[in-house]
């Protein structure tokens, strides 16, 4: 078996790879946004904010720790066009300091978070089976790989291709 036939069974993994991959991937769904899901308590009446005694203490932590570029306001002048020259920051307040979070996002977020878990895993255990597949054509005895590819466009599935090797060592 010479190099070019090699590099053909590699092409084939690497595109049935990135097949796979793509399947996997699509079954992401979006992540849910905190914004969304606070606008949404607002208009039902279920917002509830946080503690108003810690929130001040934190805000005017930050805000005398800030220096004079980063304001909380900011105060422009009408009589000109400074916007471009303007360089101040905002100070960062972390939502959950501001609002309690709506359960509803909790269970989205661990949702989602389970699902991209998943998914993750899956591809690592896909790439990690592309690898050695992709080894085993490197490393494989000519007799092996010449069987495996008059079976080639067969092999839609890296657990099949796997499975064919298992096979030909036998």
């Amino acid at each position: 078996m010479n190099q070019k036939q090699r590099e053909f069974i590699i092409d084939k993994v690497e595109t049935t790879y990135k097949k796979e991959k793509n399947t996997i991937q699509e079954e992401l769904i979006d992540e849910p946004s905190l914004n969304n899901y606070l606008v949404a308590a607002f208009l039902d009446n279920s917002i509830e904010f946080a503690d108003m005694t810690i929130l001040k203490q934190k805000m005017r932590e930050r805000v005398i720790a800030s220096g004079t570029d980063n304001s909380l306001i900011h105060v422009s002048d009408l009589w000109g066009n400074r916007r471009d020259r303007v360089t101040s920051k905002t100070v960062y307040i972390p939502a959950e300091e501001i609002f309690v979070i709506p359960q509803n996002y909790k269970d989205a977020w661990n949702e989602f978070n389970e699902i991209r878990k998943d998914v993750q895993r899956r591809v690592d255990d896909l790439y990690a089976q592309k690898e050695t597949i992709i080894m085993k054509i490197q490393i494989g005895s000519n007799e092996n790989l010449q069987k495996l590819i008059t079976q080639v466009d067969n092999l839609v599935d890296l657990n099949i291709m796997n499975s064919q090797f298992l096979l030909i060592d036998k």
